[in-house]
């Protein structure tokens, strides 16, 4: 499955934030395809593989601390 997600950084979180960018721990069945930091709002996009909607929470909660995420399921054009 494909998620996208997008993060807006928490005012006065800009560092924590980097902080746990830098120090990411991607468990072994998420994929990480895209990891962009954007000009103007949303601060980051991460679009990312991950089994199951369950898997993919676990792994965007590890941003919540520093970022607000929003996070939605991307289905490929051409499957639908």
């Amino acid at each position: 499955m494909i998620f996208v997600s997008t993060l807006d950084v928490i005012p006065g979180k800009v560092d924590e934030l980097q902080s746990i960018i830098r120090s990411l721990d991607v468990p072994e069945d998420i994929k990480i395809r895209e990891f962009l930091s954007l000009f103007g709002k949303p601060d980051f996009i991460v679009t990312f593989e991950a089994p199951n909607e369950e898997k993919a929470m676990s792994f965007i909660l590890k941003f919540v601390s520093a970022a607000v995420p929003k996070t939605s399921l991307g289905v490929p054009v051409e499957n639908m």
